[in-house]
C-alpha cells in the first residue's frame, strides 16, 4: 500500500527486511577485503554507517528505501562583469524537502506507523530491492527515468509483507555503450571491472574541505561543477529526456562571490551568503578552492557576456 502511494506521486520505492543489513556490512566489508575499494575513501565516506537497527527504534521491523526525482540546481556567480553558471547535483540539496515529501506520503497512507529516517549506504540498499540499477559510471538509475534522482531510506516498524533481495545489476544499455568511459577526465571508470576508481573521481575530491589541494594530476579544464561532476551523466544517452530538468537556484552578487572567493574577509555579508548556500544543500567548506577552479577553467568572455555553457551534476 505505502509503496504503492509512494509510485502514484512519483517515486519509486521498496521495502526490505532489517535482517539484510548484515547483507549490506558484509558487501562493504568485501569490497575493501578485496581491495576493490580504497581505504581513504572507505574512511572519508562509509566509515559512519552502523547496520543495526537504532537504539531509539530497537522494534524497527523494514526499511523502505526510495528514490524521489530531484533536478539540478542552477547557481549563478557574477564576477568581473560576467555571470558564471554552474549546477549543484540533486545529492546534495533539498535533502530535508525530499525527505518530508517520503514522510508525508507515507504517513498520509498508514498514519499509526513509526518512521525514523536511516543512514546507511543507501545506494547498495536501493540497488540490491530494485529502486535503481546501476549505470556504468556507478552511478543509480531509476529504469525509464534516469539519474536525476535523490535516494533516501527510513526504518519503519510495519512488517513488510513482500520484499526483494537481490543482487546489484547493471542498466541493460549500459552494457553496449561506453559513453561515460570515454567522458570521464580522470579515467575512473575502468573496462575490466565494475567497480569504478572512486578515490580519483571529481566528484570525491570536490567534496574534500578547501583546505586540501586538489591533485596535481586533475587537469584545470576538468573542473565542471562546484561540487560533484556531471560530466558521465551529461553525456549518458539514458538521460536523454531528463537533462534539460534544471531548477532555478540562488544568484550571487559582484560582492557575495568576492567574499567566497576571498577567504571571507567581509563578515558584513556572511549570514546572507550562508542562507544562499544553504538553500543549495551547501556550506563555506569547499570555499574559495573550489569556485577558484571552476573560474580557471571557463574562458572569459567579455564583460555582460555570459558564459555558454551550463554545467550538469557516489558509489555506496
Amino acid at each position: 500500500m505505502i509503496v504503492q502511494e509512494l509510485e502514484n506521486v512519483g517515486i519509486r520505492a521498496r521495502f526490505a527486511s532489517v535482517t539484510v543489513l548484515k547483507s549490506v556490512l558484509e558487501d562493504i566489508q568485501a569490497l575493501l577485503g578485496d581491495g576493490e575499494l580504497n581505504r581513504e575513501f572507505y574512511n572519508d565516506d562509509l566509515s559512519a554507517f552502523t547496520y543495526t537497527t537504532p537504539l531509539t527504534f530497537c522494534d524497527a521491523k523494514s526499511l523502505i528505501v526510495a528514490a524521489v526525482p530531484s533536478p539540478p540546481i542552477k547557481v549563478v556567480f557574477n564576477h568581473q562583469g560576467r555571470p558564471i553558471e554552474t549546477l549543484v547535483p540533486p545529492t546534495y540539496a533539498d535533502s530535508k524537502e525530499v525527505d518530508d515529501r517520503v514522510l508525508a506520503t507515507m504517513r498520509r497512507c498508514d498514519p499509526s506507523a513509526r518512521y525514523e529516517r536511516a543512514y546507511l549506504p543507501v545506494k547498495t540498499l536501493a540497488s540490491r530491492t530494485g529502486v535503481i540499477l546501476y549505470g556504468r559510471n556507478n552511478i543509480g538509475y531509476v529504469p525509464e527515468r534516469g539519474s536525476y534522482h535523490r535516494l533516501t531510506v527510513f526504518f519503519t516498524d510495519i512488517e513488510a509483507k513482500e520484499t526483494i533481495w537481490g543482487e546489484k545489476e547493471m542498466l541493460p544499455a549500459c552494457k553496449t555503450c561506453w559513453k561515460c568511459l570515454q567522458a570521464c577526465p580522470n579515467q575512473v571508470i575502468l573496462e575490466e571491472r565494475f567497480l569504478i576508481r572512486a578515490e580519483r573521481c571529481l566528484t570525491y575530491l570536490n567534496e574534500k574541505p578547501s583546505g586540501d589541494p586538489f591533485p596535481d594530476w586533475v587537469r584545470k579544464e576538468t573542473h565542471n561543477a562546484l561540487v560533484g561532476c556531471t560530466i558521465c551523466q551529461r553525456v549518458c544517452p539514458y538521460n536523454k529526456n531528463a537533462l534539460m530538468d534544471v531548477k532555478d537556484g540562488v544568484v550571487f552578487s559582484e560582492q557575495e562571490t568576492s567574499f567566497l572567493l576571498g577567504d571571507f574577509n567581509d563578515e558584513s555579508l556572511g549570514a546572507n551568503v550562508d542562507h544562499k548556500l544553504k538553500k543549495v544543500g551547501l556550506d563555506r567548506s569547499i570555499f574559495p578552492r573550489n569556485l577558484k577552479a571552476l573560474m580557471a577553467s571557463r574562458p572569459h568572455h567579455g564583460p555582460n557576456q555570459p558564459s555558454t555553457s551550463v554545467d550538469q551534476g557516489n558509489l555506496f
